[in-house]
């Protein structure tokens, strides 16, 4: 049995999505001032590798606590969709798995966009999710849906509300999808904030011998 990270370091001064909270990460008190060592944390819920609640965009839609815990573990198909800065990623290109594709079923897709986190484009030049290859994923009534992008496409919003109405889990920004093989045990736990939108992830990939 093996463990893959595929989570984002988060280091002070990180990039954002461009509205969202920007990340700090400063000491606090050390073993000379008070001890022990401590830090003091301001992040977005939405920073680095995380996964969005149907709150996230509907007012009535499921909060992080409200979510049952098996929608973040289990079973996972990855896709491997290769794409370029700014390519569409559409049905046709979900076709080829579409076996894969079945109801409950956790998905996740890798573009190659990972490669770039930390880039000045990689929140502006991501692959983009059509809003038809999203509708065709809810038609399919999965659970979960990975990506490697920070946010399924440039139509952000009409993306989420296409998605989360379905309670499909939305987790961006995975990291280190060319180690992990075709089907693994996805693990990825938020932190339990009462009546929030989303969390960051220490997203995981077990992969058994």
């Amino acid at each position: 049995m093996q463990l893959i990270d595929l989570s984002h370091p988060l280091e002070h001064g990180q990039q954002t999505f461009p509205s969202d909270p920007k990340l700090s990460i400063i000491p606090h008190g050390n073993t000379q001032t008070l001890k022990y060592n401590i830090t003091q944390i301001s992040i977005g819920s939405h920073q680095g590798t995380h996964l969005d609640a149907m709150y996230h965009f509907l007012d009535d839609g499921k909060t992080i606590d409200q979510m049952p815990l098996d929608w973040f573990y289990g079973p996972t198909h990855l896709l491997r969709i290769p794409k370029k800065a700014n390519e569409e990623i559409t049905v046709e290109d979900f076709m080829p798995y579409e076996a894969q594709l079945l109801p409950a079923a956790k998905i996740i897709f890798e573009t190659g966009w990972h490669k770039h986190f930390g880039k000045d484009y990689f929140f502006s030049d991501f692959p983009s999710l059509t809003q038809e290859a999203a509708k065709f994923l809810v038609s399919k009534k999965i659970r979960l849906l990975g990506m490697d992008m920070p946010t399924p496409g440039k139509d952000w919003y009409e993306l989420h509300h296409i998605l989360l109405p379905a309670e499909i889990v939305v987790v961006e920004s995975l990291a280190n999808l060319d180690k992990v093989p075709d089907q693994f045990t996805f693990m990825g736990f938020p932190l339990n904030f009462k009546g929030r939108d989303g969390s960051p992830i220490r997203a995981i990939a077990r992969v058994d011998s």
